[in-house]
């Protein structure tokens, strides 16, 4: 008997494929989530800033720990190769994200108070996508739906980590996917 589907088995390339799919697509959504075409301006706000405005140095340390927290989680799934770390892999840096998501907003909730609850939102809707993941078939099965939820979180954490960059020096940049 001919079998003609013997190369669409589990362990095929086209596992090999999702894996790599999974890698580029959870990278380009991290990278755009905290960037918006570019790093934001280093510049300081202009001189004609109403008093109103709270200038970057209201910043407290623990706020700027907890966005330093959350940018180094959105660069690792950036630099993230699920081939080598496979599910359990795959899943704890989803779960980094996630958990330093909520370290930002628990901080930064007296400040940013509806992009927080925004945040939150997001945070729960990756934590339960991430919950189903069991193997690399699900991590496949799933990659829309993850790619979903990361960028969720990543867009909602947007507004809120562009204004703590302005007076956090120690939140590192935003990583964008590397050549291999």
């Amino acid at each position: 008997m001919y079998h003609a589907d013997s190369t669409r088995t589990p362990g095929s390339s086209g596992r090999i494929l999702a894996r790599w799919a999974m890698v580029a697509v959870l990278a380009c959504v991290a990278v755009a989530g905290c960037a918006s075409g570019g790093a934001p301006p280093p510049a300081a706000p202009p001189a004609t800033t109403p008093a109103t405005a709270a200038p970057p140095a209201t910043y407290s340390a623990s706020l700027c720990a907890a966005a330093a927290q959350f940018q180094t989680a959105a660069n690792a799934i950036v630099q993230l190769d699920a081939t080598k770390v496979g599910t359990e892999g795959v899943k704890a840096a989803l779960q980094n994200l996630g958990s330093a998501g909520r370290n930002l907003a628990n901080e930064a909730k007296e400040q940013f108070g509806p992009q927080v609850d925004n945040l939150n939102q997001a945070i729960e809707t990756l934590q339960v996508t991430t919950s189903g993941l069991s193997d690399q078939n699900s991590v496949s099965a799933k990659l829309g739906a993850l790619t979903a939820s990361v960028s969720g979180v990543e867009q909602a954490a947007k507004p809120i980590m562009d204004s703590i960059r302005t007076g956090c020096p120690s939140v590192p940049p935003v990583e964008t996917p590397t050549a291999s």
